[in-house]
């Protein structure tokens, strides 16, 4: 993968990655397996369709930000293809356990109290100074793939801030 846009596709599954593992930390989870899936946009005769899913099952479940984005990235180089215009990507988390009874590996151990304390720390940071303050650098600074919203419709009806006012 060598050009912009799979540039932004490593951005993009590396960041829902890293937002994934998040949310199941602070729900005391890890997981043993994750599926990265990307696709064109089929409402778009004129570009060739793709689409494609890959699993990846790890040897002993975690809850490691690093270890999952790299399982993740190693999925998303098996199923991309150059030439094509990506819609969507995304990351789903399978086979998840709790945190606190994670069996071991032959040849693999669970995450250490040292990788524990230190996702702890970043998520701590994040919590206390903002979103994204400590991330890591496969997720990207400039992240041109992101949601656009300046042409949003208003939210009357689910935000107290955007209430239509008559005066």
């Amino acid at each position: 993968m060598g050009n912009v846009l799979a540039e932004n596709l490593v951005e993009a599954v590396s960041t829902y990655t890293a937002r994934a593992a998040e949310k199941m930390r602070r729900q005391q989870l890890v997981t043993a397996q994750l599926v990265v899936f990307i696709h064109t946009n089929r409402f778009r005769p004129q570009d060739a369709p793709y689409n494609a899913t890959q699993a990846v099952s790890l040897a002993v479940a975690t809850a490691d930000t690093g270890k999952l984005i790299t399982a993740a990235l190693r999925a998303l180089d098996a199923i991309w293809r150059p030439g094509y215009r990506y819609k969507k990507a995304g990351v789903m988390f399978l086979d998840l356990h709790p945190a606190r009874g994670v069996q071991a590996g032959l040849f693999e151990a669970p995450d250490t109290p040292a990788a524990q304390a230190r996702m702890r720390a970043i998520d701590s940071l994040n919590r206390r100074f903002g979103r994204d303050t400590v991330t890591y650098g496969a997720t990207g600074t400039r992240r041109a793939w992101k949601l656009r919203r300046e042409f949003a419709s208003p939210r009357y009806t689910t935000a107290w801030d955007e209430l239509l006012v008559c005066e």
